[in-house]
């Protein structure tokens, strides 16, 4: 994961708040950053703001840690050209990082996409520029770019996870309808990737339950043998001490 230096740091928030549609007032007032600091900061000019208000600025901004987010639905608006949001993935985004971008065929000036880099999750709306416009695949630089019939500004944005299921069961359909076997590799893929304490903690959830059983329940369909899969998730799955089954007892 790339870090922000000191001079990043005001650029990437400054590209935040206008993708965010955020006013420096409201910015200011949530923050305890008073307005006229704020604007010259982000301006890049000297001014003393405290180390602990900039982690918070950045925090009410979505990031933590020099990374975006992963429990929180990201809303940006960008134009056509893309401009913020290459400043602010430029400066986040590993080179190494797993990035799907979705999109609708649907026309409109104003595009719904949605986007999974690592574990952060963006809901991007794109106006349409007066010029040329640019590739967000090449921009986000994703792996995988999925296409949908159904418009993406109907996926319910109640809660991150109302998001995330709706696009994950829309991805699976689309394998089902088209065998995309390279797609249900993708998917199986970001199964693997939960660690084993993730999947032990989602026992007071079903989602991750229900998630895990519509995987496995595609994979069957699509002709995957069950060999297969029990090798992928044992390959993928590795317990963490705390989760190591307790010692049988020898009967006395």
């Amino acid at each position: 994961m790339p870090e922000l230096n000191g001079d990043q740091v005001p650029i990437v928030a400054a590209a935040l708040i206008r993708l965010r549609g955020d006013t420096l007032s409201a910015v200011a007032e949530v923050t305890a950053i008073r307005a006229a600091n704020l604007s010259v900061w982000l301006r890049g000019k000297a001014q003393v703001i405290s180390a602990k208000r900039v982690a918070g600025l950045l925090y009410h901004l979505g990031l933590e840690g020099g990374r975006l987010r992963s429990d929180i639905l990201h809303r940006w608006h960008d134009t056509g050209l893309l401009t913020e949001t290459k400043t602010v993935f430029d400066a986040l985004l590993a080179s190494e990082a797993t990035t799907w971008v979705f999109q609708d065929s649907q026309p409109a000036l104003t595009k719904t996409r949605f986007i999974q880099t690592g574990d952060a999750w963006l809901r991007l709306e794109i106006t349409s520029s007066a010029t040329a416009a640019v590739d967000l695949a090449h921009v986000a630089s994703a792996q995988r770019v999925l296409t949908f019939r159904t418009p993406l500004a109907d996926v319910p944005t109640e809660s991150l996870q109302a998001a995330q299921d709706t696009l994950l069961a829309m991805a699976e359909q689309t394998a089902i309808d088209v065998g995309d076997q390279e797609l249900l590799d993708g998917l199986m893929a970001r199964l693997g990737e939960l660690s084993a304490t993730e999947l032990v903690s989602n026992t007071a959830s079903p989602n991750g339950w229900i998630q895990l059983e519509n995987s496995l329940r595609l994979a069957i369909e699509l002709g995957v043998q069950p060999g297969v899969i029990a090798q992928l998730i044992s390959d993928n799955f590795r317990p963490s001490p705390r989760s190591k089954p307790a010692a049988k007892r020898r009967p006395r």
